[in-house]
């Protein structure tokens, strides 16, 4: 139905409802409440944060179904269907420890198809020896090493360190990694080769990402702060699946951040779709 309210005269066409559905949290045996989220149809956002606990269990991200894989890490981008539709928080180990090398070669594993996903939490604040994370990584590709099937997150969000030291993770097996909010910045090589890192969150506060930080990676999915001020050359060399990024910033400070991205070997980043806060970037 056409409608002409305007004093010109010219036929205008009413504006199409947005279709709204609903997510609702459903905390799989933990405990605690969330409130349900309002997605629009075809408008991604990022889930709210998990608010749900388990005693002497670490939430590891959403599922489809109670006993069902990983579908959608915290507080990651969604876009929803034509339904509404329910998440289930998927539980794992956690192991907290002041220095993780030990924990880590003590953990029991499970099978190729039920692997045991554990989290390794390091609760010292201080650790100022920068091959400290060089022996956190080597002890997680001696688990690796065995077919013990282990996933390990390595939660570092209580240590309060400024950087990622040079190579600190290059090829380490790291399947998740929860970075400080002290972060200032990321090194060379520091994550380069992770080919079983799939999805990175730099945390807000981190201003450089250095030369080949991430080259070679199996990156899909990386979320960027607005604090972020230069990417060198190289950084996303050869990170050939990533898709997407999320930019915690609008689209205008995207496209002033671009200017201070090296052109050189970062096409994989640019070229992904860019998700700001107030609109979508299908790259370059």
């Amino acid at each position: 139905m056409q409608s002409s309210d305007d004093d010109s005269g010219q036929v205008t066409n009413p504006a199409t409802p947005k279709v709204t559905y609903t997510v609702t949290f459903d905390a799989n045996g933990g405990s605690g409440t969330m409130n349900p989220q309002i997605f629009t149809y075809g408008e991604p956002q990022n889930l709210s944060p998990n608010e749900f606990t388990m005693e002497k269990k670490d939430f590891l991200g959403w599922a489809t179904s109670a006993g069902g894989n990983i579908a959608y890490d915290d507080n990651s981008g969604y876009t929803i269907g034509t339904a509404d539709v329910t998440l289930y928080a998927v539980w794992g180990k956690l192991v907290t420890a002041d220095n993780a090398t030990t924990v880590i070669g003590g953990l029991e594993g499970g099978t190729r198809k039920n692997p045991n996903v554990c989290t390794v939490k390091i609760t010292s604040k201080e650790l100022t020896d920068e091959n400290i994370l060089k022996e956190i990584s080597k002890k997680i590709d001696s688990v690796f090493a065995n077919p013990s099937y282990i996933h390990i997150n390595l939660d570092l969000s209580a240590v309060e360190i400024t950087e990622i030291s040079e190579s600190a993770f290059a090829s380490a097996k790291l399947t998740g990694i929860t970075l400080p909010n002290s972060l200032k910045s990321i090194e060379k090589n520091a994550f380069g080769a992770t080919y079983h890192l799939k999805k990175i969150v730099i945390p807000d506060n981190v201003e450089t990402i250095k030369t080949e930080a991430f080259i070679g990676s199996r990156l899909t999915e990386i979320t960027l702060p607005a604090s972020l001020s230069s990417i060198e050359e190289g950084a996303f060399f050869e990170c050939d699946k990533l898709e997407t990024v999320y930019y915690k910033g609008p689209q205008a400070q995207w496209e002033i951040l671009k200017t201070n991205i090296s052109t050189t070997d970062n096409d994989k980043l640019t070229g992904a779709k860019i998700i700001c806060t107030d609109g979508i970037i299908n790259g370059e």
